[in-house]
């Protein structure tokens, strides 16, 4: 999407630059926050060749672009950029759209719509110290390393991220809420202060209110709770205070208000609900490993396209922080049985075209673990696919979910996801099972022939 003509009409598909309110990208994907969803022209956004599909979910339009989705961003935001410099939106217009929009935008889409552009700005960072995590616990298996003092420096690297995540969460769910983003990470360096960790377990006082420290590095649902509380402040204090004062006082009386609230109320609570959310979902899973890793391999895939898999990412992150998580363990069967269907695709085919764009996903995918341009590439315009990610997914999901398998760190599921398992060996099958399972089925049935990605007959 390098065109000048081909973002605008993605812009117009939209319905114009005044109907965006928000827009970031994900690893595949241009996310858009809208006013008005009725404007979308989903076709004339499909008809532009940087798009694989669009959907609606989440709160969002979100346009499938794969690999390239950072270099398409930056275009879009460059070319919405140039718009708002020669024009200027009528703000009141816009609050008036936006009030409209609220009341059609169900409760459910907003918290997902929430979620979800919270922790897609950190997912990189936190993928990435996750792989590092994985490699040096690797190495470390080697008596080469014992005692390497290299090997511990890389450790501190892939380990801060997780340390401090209450730090930039906060930072990304104040983005998220157009609030103050520094105070949002003060607030969450305010959890993670040494001078209070090293009192963890023990109790202080506040004007006189009983403060029991914890730990709260590597926790996820203090933080919300947190910075939500200090973005609604926010606004009510840019209200009252003049805008002389606003600079210093506005922050001032957050962090005076929130800090003390959160490790008092907020943080407490935050933690117990996150605990007693992942013992859950745990206990749900116990009670059959193995059909429960039938159902979640089978139909990860379909969770994940419709945004229904962040509401699982806070718990992911509680499971993490207590040992090991199963749902991201299982549910990455999902997205290696998708590669298993592209190996199928490109074993398979004659066509030329196909075998390109087939291997072109199948390759990267294998090391990365983006999936997205084998599923609306491949899978959906052959539709006789879904029920072999479907059975190739329950493969894997369910030797997974039998021997309850978990995962230490979050890492997209491919071959550099393996050392990231509490049982590699079983994980190893699982992934391999899942894969040939995908690839045999299109092998020995075919594929549905779509006449813009093959022009095989089967």
């Amino acid at each position: 999407m390098s065109s000048r003509a081909e973002i605008d009409t993605v812009i117009d598909g939209l319905g114009g630059r005044e109907n965006i309110k928000d827009y970031f990208h994900c690893a595949t994907r241009l996310r858009f926050s809208l006013y008005d969803y009725s404007l979308i022209d989903q076709e004339k956004l499909k008809s532009q060749p940087s798009v694989l599909t669009v959907i609606i979910a989440s709160g969002q339009c979100q346009l499938i672009i794969g690999n390239g989705v950072e270099n398409v961003y930056q275009e879009v935001n460059k070319f919405i950029k140039n718009i708002d410099a020669s024009k200027t939106i009528d703000n009141s217009s816009e609050n008036e759209i936006d009030h409209t929009e609220a009341t059609k935008e169900s409760k459910i889409n907003i918290v997902f719509g929430f979620i979800s552009g919270s922790f897609l700005p950190i997912i990189g960072i936190i993928s990435a110290a996750g792989l590092l995590r994985a490699v040096t616990t690797v190495l470390g298996g080697f008596s080469y390393f014992h005692g390497s003092e290299t090997l511990k420096v890389i450790t501190l690297i892939a380990n801060v991220p997780f340390h401090y995540l209450p730090v930039i969460l906060g930072f990304s769910i104040a983005r998220k809420l157009k609030s103050n983003e520094l105070v949002g990470a003060a607030i969450g360096a305010a959890l993670l202060y040494p001078e209070f960790t090293k009192l963890a377990g023990q109790t202080l006082h506040f004007s006189g209110i009983p403060i029991t420290i914890a730990d709260y590095s590597g926790t996820v649902f203090p933080i919300f709770f947190a910075v939500i509380t200090a973005a609604f402040l926010e606004k009510l204090l840019k209200r009252v205070v003049p805008n002389s004062l606003q600079l210093m006082i506005v922050p001032l009386a957050i962090l005076v208000t929130v800090i003390p609230i959160t490790l008092i109320f907020l943080g407490p609570f935050g933690a117990i609900l996150g605990e007693y959310m992942a013992k859950g979902i745990l206990y749900v899973i116990n009670l059959s490993g193995l059909l429960s890793g039938i159902f979640i391999g089978a139909f990860y895939s379909i969770i994940v396209m419709f945004g229904l898999h962040w509401a699982l990412t806070p718990i992911t992150f509680t499971n993490l922080a207590h040992g090991g998580d199963p749902i991201y363990a299982i549910g990455g069967m999902s997205a290696i049985a998708q590669m298993g269907i592209a190996l199928g695709i490109l074993i398979k085919s004659r066509d030329s075209k196909t075998r390109q764009l087939a291997g072109s996903a199948f390759f990267p995918a294998l090391i990365s673990g983006i999936t997205e341009p084998i599923l609306y590439g491949l899978i959906i315009p052959n539709k006789r696919t879904l029920p072999f990610m479907f059975i190739s997914g329950a493969v894997g999901g369910g030797i997974i979910g039998f021997y309850g398998v978990k995962i230490n760190e979050i890492i997209f599921a491919s071959l550099l996801s393996i050392p990231s398992a509490q049982n590699i060996l079983v994980y190893t099958v699982a992934l391999f099972a899942t894969l040939l399972t995908g690839a045999l089925l299109v092998i020995i049935f075919g594929y549905e022939s779509n006449s813009d990605v093959s022009g095989d007959k089967k």
